[in-house]
This record gives C-alpha cells, structure tokens and sequence, in this order.
C-alpha cells in the first residue's frame, strides 16, 4: 500500500510541479527584461522550478516502477533527466547573458527573452508529455 501512495502521490505532485512551472514562467514574458532585477527573477524561477520538478519526478519514476507501471515510470525518469540537461543550459546561457545584457547590449536582452521563450516551450512540452503518460495507467 505504502508503494502505491508513493506512486500516486508523486505522480500528482510531478503533475503540480509542472503545471506551477508553465504557469509560473509564462507570465514573465511580459516583462521587458531591461531591468536587472527582472533578469535575476526570471532565473531563479527557472532554478527552482527545474530543481523541484527533478526531484519529484526521481521520486514518480520510483515509484511508479515499483507499481510495475513502465510507461510512465520511463516518462518520469525522461523527464528527470531532460530536466536537468535543461536546467544546466539554460541557466548557463541566462548567467552568460545577464552579464552583457544590462550594458545597454540590446541584441543579449533579445537572445535572453528567446531563451525565456524556449525554456516556457519546453516547461510545455513535458507537462504535455506528462499528462500523455499517465493517461496510459490502467486503474
């Protein structure tokens, strides 16, 4: 019984993770991004956010594995890692970006809100990815 709370609870909870980190990003793209402090909010969110999601979805991968459920354990764990080759490129591209872009560098301010786009993007594609694999459990 513990085993299947743990994947069911995780589940939700990479679920949640996901649903707060498209919805916690999307937003920001109003700003302008001219500001520095706009910049250091954008980053840390996306810092959080990524650091959050890999651990709930490390825990949804175990989980569901020991529930013997492969499709979404294996999604789980795919998510947990693109999670973390996300979080390493993008936020070395935002810290290299931050640097120049509050300069006056117009074209870095351009470059760091295509970036932002691109991380809302992805945060978009594993929720929707996510909710692809857990409408495959069997109740």
């Amino acid at each position: 019984m513990m085993i299947k709370a743990l994947a069911l609870v995780s589940t939700v909870l990479l679920l949640m993770t996901l649903g707060f980190s498209v919805l916690g990003t999307t937003p920001l793209l109003v700003l302008k991004h001219v500001q520095p402090m706009d910049s250091r909010v954008i980053r840390q969110v996306f810092h959080y956010c990524y650091r959050l999601i890999a651990v709930v979805a490390i825990a949804a991968c175990l989980g569901n594995a020991l529930e013997d459920r492969q499709a979404v354990s294996g999604c789980a764990g795919a998510i947990a890692i693109l999670v973390l080759a996300l979080h390493h490129w993008i936020l070395i591209r935002m810290d290299a970006l931050r640097v120049t872009m509050h300069d006056g560098d117009t074209h870095a301010v351009s470059r760091f809100r295509q970036l932002h786009a691109t991380g809302v993007f992805m945060n978009i594609a594993l929720f929707s990815v996510a909710i692809g694999a857990i409408s495959q459990i069997k109740l």
